[in-house]
């Protein structure tokens, strides 16, 4: 099988264990009153967990391109889901529910944001760590 075969199967793989989390995340977090909490916390976790991903695992443990691809665009692709947020809040849109609009709106877009920087100064902080004890080691 030629490399780019290879590739497409292991985000494949990475697609199906995320689409599957983040089915089972919709039934933890579902919701009485419609709001859509579900595709709310896949988005923020993803947005937190991508950076966390690049900047410190990919480093820390010599992760390949493979594996990179995999877990980002394979899994967290397949568990965040911007065309969920989108149908979400046209749902909330077309019901007049325009305070719960809002509040995704801003939660998602700024929230995300905020994770997305957290996650990088959490890998940041970790590989300090490690280089700090790695130094200490020798």
């Amino acid at each position: 099988m030629k490399e780019r075969g290879k590739i497409f199967l292991l985000v494949l793989v990475g697609a199906f264990i995320g689409s599957d989390l983040r089915y089972l995340e919709s039934l933890i977090f579902k919701t009485t009153n419609g709001f859509p909490l579900g595709t709310l916390v896949a988005n923020l976790t993803g947005a937190f967990i991508m950076p966390f991903l690049i900047h410190y695992l990919q480093d820390r443990y010599n992760l390949s391109s493979k594996v990179v691809l995999t877990l980002s665009t394979g899994l967290l692709g397949s568990y965040t889901t911007f065309s969920t947020f989108t149908a979400d809040s046209y749902r909330l849109y077309q019901s007049g529910n325009w305070v719960s609009l809002l509040i995704y709106l801003t939660i998602t877009i700024l929230g995300g944001f905020v994770v997305a920087i957290l996650g990088n100064y959490w890998a940041a902080s970790r590989a300090f760590n490690d280089y700090v004890k790695k130094e200490q080691d020798r």
